[in-house]
This record gives structure tokens, sequence and C-alpha cells, in this order.
């Protein structure tokens, strides 16, 4: 390793208050900000009469949105920490819930969706990543820790918004959202983040003469950074994809609807068991070693769709593709820190992530498109079974480029 690379000092425990407490912060905040988002648009439709893309279009702005500010959140992170930006993006959350509740037209909502997403990319995801890359001695473990936790956000909060909504209405459960949002994020982000730091924190204060250049700069003349910004992209594009066409790709093989929804929501529990074994069995919870076989893995799981006919040849695919595709998660995490140092991991993230703006955004709607020219969705999976075999290619050709903690 370069010292252009060396890591800024880590104090924290893989187990200790910062990590539960991020941990919390994630549950929450992925609930509150993301995950209930179906529940209340269901909603919406009902009383303003609003069609789907209508309404789900706000989400789309939303995730734009986060995707957009990730590189300025990272340089932000990298240099000053997350105590500021992560309280202050959790507060914002919270004031878009309270003001979601009020509006009334689709250009309100559109606009509420525009600080959400900001609010996102301030808080939730790679934030809280390059903050445990930056503080925690074994930084691997920590993410594990976080990432497996916070995958029980949506499990969590559907089932208790729903019946929230049931009780008290869509607007007053907002308002409720918007207190736990105050209360939890904001709160726990104050005070576990205060005393952390970022991956160049300190190079401000050096002679001009002393000071390191960014490190994106050379990272993004790395063809490694093009290959693990291809596999990324194609998992996003694929999970993407697959979340929202799932249920009428079932439909439309003669799977019932009741049945449809109990093989989805097998996903969840996979996801779970698939990162309790790059837990307990990867050496050193390797984002590099758990990603090469995690990919070939996703790829049999879009193999298993695409041949998938009955309720057990589904069951297949939803135990193989879940676990791979919980797992992936942070295998995006961890490796970036394995093969570009640590040096700059928000701001390299970001970069990623912006990188995965266009699949993230447009998958859906280009599956759509293909199945309409198509008149099915065969030809599709197969397609996108070919795009998982290139992602685990460039994975792998990533992966090869390793340089080390």
């Amino acid at each position: 390793m370069t010292p252009i690379d060396r890591p800024a000092s880590r104090v924290f425990a893989p187990n200790g208050p910062l990590i539960w407490g991020l941990t919390a912060t994630q549950i929450m905040g992925w609930g509150n900000l993301y995950h209930c988002f179906p529940l209340y648009m269901q909603q919406m439709q009902a009383e303003f009469g609003w069609s789907m893309t209508e309404s789900n279009l706000a989400l789309t702005i939303g995730l734009v949105m986060a995707d957009l500010v990730a590189i300025p959140v990272g340089h932000w992170v990298d240099r000053r920490g997350g105590h500021v930006i992560m309280t202050c993006g959790a507060a914002l959350g919270a004031v878009m819930l309270a003001l979601w509740s009020q509006v009334e037209t689709l250009s309100g909502l559109y606009a509420i969706w525009i600080f959400m997403g900001m609010a996102q990319g301030c808080s939730l995801g790679l934030v809280p990543a390059a903050v445990v890359t930056a503080n925690v001695r074994d930084y691997r473990r920590g993410l594990a820790y976080v990432s497996f936790f916070s995958s029980l956000a949506s499990t969590i909060a559907i089932p208790l918004v729903s019946l929230l909504i049931s009780a008290i209405g869509w607007r007053h459960s907002l308002m409720v959202q918007a207190g736990v949002q105050l209360l939890g994020p904001v709160c726990v982000n104050a005070v576990v983040l205060r005393g952390t730091r970022g991956s160049r924190s300190g190079e401000r204060g050096k002679p001009a003469s002393e000071r390191q250049p960014s490190p994106v700069p050379r990272v993004l003349r790395m063809p490694a950074f093009w290959f693990l910004a291809l596999a990324c992209s194609i998992h996003w594009f694929i999970a993407m994809s697959v979340s929202v066409h799932i249920l009428p790709l079932m439909h439309e093989r003669g799977l019932s609807l009741q049945t449809s929804v109990a093989l989805v929501a097998m996903n969840g529990p996979a996801s779970v068991a698939g990162r309790l074994m790059m837990f307990y069995l990867v050496p050193g919870n390797s984002g590099i070693l758990t990603g090469r076989f995690m990919f070939p893995m996703f790829a049999a799981g879009t193999l298993l769709l695409a041949l998938a006919t009955d309720f057990w040849s589904f069951a297949a695919y939803a135990v193989v593709f879940g676990m791979a595709a919980g797992v992936l998660m942070i295998v995006r995490q961890t490796s970036v820190a394995e093969i570009f140092g640590t040096r700059g991991y928000g701001a390299i993230t970001g970069a990623l992530t912006t990188v995965s703006i266009l699949p993230r955004t447009m998958a859906p709607l280009s599956v759509a498109f293909l199945h309409d020219w198509f008149g099915s969705y065969d030809q599709v999976v197969w397609i996108l079974f070919a795009l998982t075999v290139v992602g685990t290619v460039a994975f792998y050709l990533a992966a090869g480029a390793r340089r080390g903690e």
C-alpha cells in the first residue's frame, strides 16, 4: 500500500456504541424515508386519483437526487466526518415527512421528494459505511453488523406503518414517523457520531506542500474502478428490475397472486441467511472473497428465474437470488476499501453511486419497454441473465486489482 492510501486512525470497536447507534439510525431511517413509500402511494392514489406512474415518479426523483449528491456528500464525510451531515440529513428527512403529511398536489409531492432524496443521500447507505470505514478498527466486521441489521428495516417498518395507517390515517401516520425520525436518527446521530472523523480528516490544516491530492482522480483512471462500477451497476439494474416486475412475471407464468406474494416474501429471509453465511463463514468478512462467490450465485439465481415455471422452481430462484442480492449490498461497500484503499472512501463510493444513476432509476422502465417489445418476459429474463454474466466477469477483473487495506 502506498502512502496515499494510508487509512485514518481507527479507534472504535466493531461491536461498540458507534456501530449499534448507526445500526439503529439505519433501521429507522430506511423505514421512514424509503421502504414505506408504496404504502402511502396506495393511499394517495385512492384519495387524489393519481396514476401509478404519476405517483411513483416521486420515488424516482428521490433516487436521482440521492445519487446526485453522493459525490459532494462523500467529499464532506472524507474531510469532516459524518457527525454534522448525517444529523442534518436525518433532520431534513423529519421535516420532509411532516410536510408530506400536508401535501395536496403532485407538484408538491415531487418538490418534497427532491429534498427527501437529499436526506437519503446525506444520512443513509454509503454515508454510514464511510463513517465505519474511517473510524472502526475492524471495518469489515462493522460494515457486516450495520448492513445485516439494516436489512431488517422493511420487515419491521412495513407492517408497523400499515397498522398505523389503518388506525389513524396516512397523514397522521406520516406525522408519527416524522416524530420517530426526529427522536431517533436525528438525536442518535447527534450523540454517537460526535468525535468521529473522515478518512482524510486533518489534511486541510497541513501546508500546501504537504497535502496529498484527492485519491478520486487517480482511482477514476484505474480500469478496476470502471470494472467495479459496471459490476455494481448491473447488480442495481437487475435487483431494481426484478423487485418491480417479479409479481407480473409470476402471474404471466400461471401463478396466483397469493402464491406469488408468498414466494417473493422468501427473498427477505434468504437475504438474512446469506448475510449470516458471510458473517460466520468468510474469513475476515472479505468483500472480495465474498463477491467472487456471490456474483456467480447472483447469475445462477437469475438463470433459475429464466427457467422457472412452477412453485418449486420459483422457490429455488427466491432462495438463491435472495441470498446473493442481499450479500452483494455488503460486498459493494467493503470491496471499495479493499481494492482502492480507505482514504477517500466516501468520495470514491459517491462516484460509484453517481455512475449507477441510470441503471437504478431506469431499470423498471427499461424492462417494461422490453416486455412490451417482445410480448412476454421470457426473452427479457434471458437478457438479464446475460447481464449478470457480464457483471460477474467485471467484478473478477476489478478484484484482481486489489491493493490492500
